[in-house]
Parts: structure tokens; sequence; C-alpha cells
């Protein structure tokens, strides 16, 4: 089940988007992979969202900073418990390796971030921003 990118998920604040598109182009590799190659792959996602999901987060936290964003803490809550999350799966994956039931996991959790953090947490964030950065 590949995430497609449509206009659903352009949240109009072009760095964030571009760092979005991203994000999906890694998960649909995952999805699509080979059972024997998924255990790399999933290796490879768990440190690219380690390093690429945070680089991402402090891109909108900044922003959110910059312009005052009213629900920066929530915001930035929402942050913390994806990273949560994906810290527990990493952990998970260090110590039983790539597991079909981690496997899934990580694709589950990273789709439904998609779907419920995109859609509606940063289209909340550039709806207010909308008028502040040219």
């Amino acid at each position: 089940m590949d995430i497609k990118w449509d206009e659903s998920l352009r949240t109009g604040v072009a760095k964030i988007d571009e760092q979005h598109m991203g994000i999906i182009e890694r998960i649909n590799a995952l999805i699509n992979l080979p059972e024997n190659e998924k255990e790399t792959e999933v290796d490879k996602v768990l440190r690219f969202l380690g390093g690429y999901v945070i680089e991402h987060f402090q891109t909108e936290e900044n922003i959110m900073i910059k312009y005052k964003y009213p629900d920066y803490d929530s915001h930035k809550a929402e942050h913390m418990s994806f990273l949560k999350n994906y810290s527990q799966l990493k952990r998970l994956f260090e110590k039983e390796g790539a597991t079909e039931l981690i496997i899934q996991a990580t694709q589950n959790q990273a789709v439904d971030w998609i779907i419920n953090h995109i859609k509606k947490i940063d289209k909340k964030m550039a709806a207010f921003l909308k008028d502040k950065i040219a």
C-alpha cells in the first residue's frame, strides 16, 4: 500500500512539503521491497527516520518559533510522541531483528504519521503560516 503524494498532503510550505516527499519516498521503498531484502531495508529506514525525521521536526519547530505559532507546544508534543514510538521500534529491531511484526509496525507507524500528522497537525500549522511565509 504505497502512500501517494497528492494535494491532501501539501502544506503549502515548500521546505516542509519537500521533506515530507522525501519521507514518503523512503517509506514506499520499504513497503515495496521483496521479503529477502526487508531486514537490511528496515535498518536503513530506521536509521533514516532517526536522522531525517529529527531534522524535519527541527525545521518545523524553528519555523513555528520564528512565526510565533500559538500551538507550538502541542505540535512539538506530537513530534516527541513520534520520536518515543520510533525509539521503541528501533530498540526492538536491534534486539530481535527485522521480524514481520517490526516491519509491519514500522510501516504502520510511518503511514499513520503521514496520514494523521501531516493532514491534521501540519496543515493547521501551514494555515497559520500561509500569509507569513513568502
